[in-house]
């Protein structure tokens, strides 16, 4: 007989395009909200991964429920529900307020195991709290018992600190897998199998640490530079012959927003995201001593249009040139002439071009947001679902403002 005991946490955080959402307090907004929104109320629906999504995360652009569950220092007295993602939308986000504190939570949806985000905060003071994926299974049989510990699974912590027209932030994290290019006993998972004999350890742990400074008004910039920290094992026991892979892996983002104009009819925001990523892959299996370069820049720009009767049409786009380098290795399904065989690997793209446009409508404190699929252009003007899944919208959402 076989008993299988699997334990999977899902819970609530910003990604996806398209959401249910409570919200209350102040506008979202960056800059002054056009007229037809509903920031001229008392209770705001906040906006939600999509417009991140459509704008290319431009800085200038207004704050999503994305950037609160990630720097909550942005909530405020903002009071929300939200709940959006793809077909199933699988993501979500909520904040509330109760013994003078901001209670918020988020889970990022879309993959097994989703990350839990909870913390509390005091207003746009500070605001912190916990990350939790889980994902494990234990089964036993009669040969015996095997553990395991999927991708993904883990914990950390997090926490945002306001100076005054800017804020830092961080994050700490202890999770399940082993990010690099190289092969890992375990296919990434942690494994004691008593049957065989055989344990496979990956893990990796990451620190993050950032500054940013939101645009406001017309005229003003945003800049944000992050600092990232990896390190990943991927070791066994009990094999011939046994593993011992490391990873280090160090990034720097470097972004920049300008609000180029900012009406109550129209917004305009310009921007630029950038980035340096170092790592270095050892390997005992065979002896590999690896490494991986890159840099990238993406110019962009984003606006958003009142069209009457509460529509807002908003759209966004970007082109990325990048320089990618591997040194005694090649990326994971690495494909094209010359790549079996290949002991580096480097690319070098100019132009990539990546456009998209979005829909909201608002109805005193009730919102309806879509992002259009490039694939309706393809396949006709079918609407959300429909011709497997060839629909109008990538995704939806709707908002609502107590």
């Amino acid at each position: 007989m076989t008993k299988l005991k699997t334990a999977a946490i899902t819970g609530m955080v910003v990604s996806g395009l398209a959401g249910w959402a409570l919200a209350q307090g102040g506008s979202s907004s960056a800059f002054p909200t056009p007229s037809g929104s509903s920031s001229s109320s008392g209770s705001v629906a906040p906006r939600t991964g999509l417009y991140t999504g459509v704008t290319k995360g431009n800085g200038a652009a207004d704050n999503t429920v994305d950037d609160y569950s990630h720097r909550p220092t942005l909530i405020g007295n903002k009071q929300y529900f939200a709940g959006f993602g793809g077909a199933n939308l699988a993501s979500g986000a909520f904040s509330f307020e109760g013994k003078g504190l901001n209670w918020f939570g988020s889970v990022t949806g879309g993959g097994d195991p989703n990350l839990l985000r909870l913390g509390a905060g005091s207003g746009t003071n500070w605001g912190g709290g916990l990350l939790l994926s889980i994902d494990r299974s234990n089964v036993t049989t009669p040969a015996g018992e095997t553990k395991t510990t999927f991708q993904g699974d883990g914990l950390g912590a997090f926490g945002d600190f306001n100076l005054g027209g800017s804020d830092v932030y961080g994050e700490i994290g202890w999770f399940t897998g082993f990010p690099s290019a190289l092969a890992s006993v375990g296919g990434g998972n942690t494994i004691d199998d008593k049957v065989t004999g055989f344990t496979d350890y990956n893990w990796y742990l990451s620190f993050m640490g950032g500054w940013k400074k939101d645009a406001t008004t017309e005229g003003t910039h945003s800049l944000n530079a992050e600092f990232s920290y990896l390190l990943g094992k991927n070791t066994s026991s009990g094999r011939t012959p046994e593993t011992d892979n490391s990873t280090n892996q160090v990034r720097l983002n470097l972004a920049h927003g300008y609000i180029l104009r900012a009406t109550t009819d129209y917004s305009v925001f310009l921007g630029t995201n950038g980035g340096l990523l170092w790592q270095s892959d050892k390997t005992n299996t065979p002896s590999v001593n690896a490494s991986h370069v890159a840099v990238f820049a993406s110019p962009n720009i984003a606006f958003q249009k009142q069209l009457g009767h509460g529509f807002e049409g908003f759209s966004g786009g970007s082109v990325t040139g990048a320089f990618d380098t591997y040194s005694d290795e090649v990326p994971a399904g690495a494909a094209g002439p010359g790549v079996a065989g290949a002991t580096d690997w480097t690319t070098l793209l100019t132009g990539s071009a990546d456009v998209a446009v979005g829909l909201r409508w608002v109805k005193d404190n009730f919102a309806l947001e879509g992002s259009l699929k490039e694939t309706v252009l393809q396949n006709g003007p079918y609407l959300v679902g429909g011709n497997a899944g060839q629909g109008l919208f990538a995704e939806v959402g709707m908002s609502l403002g107590i």
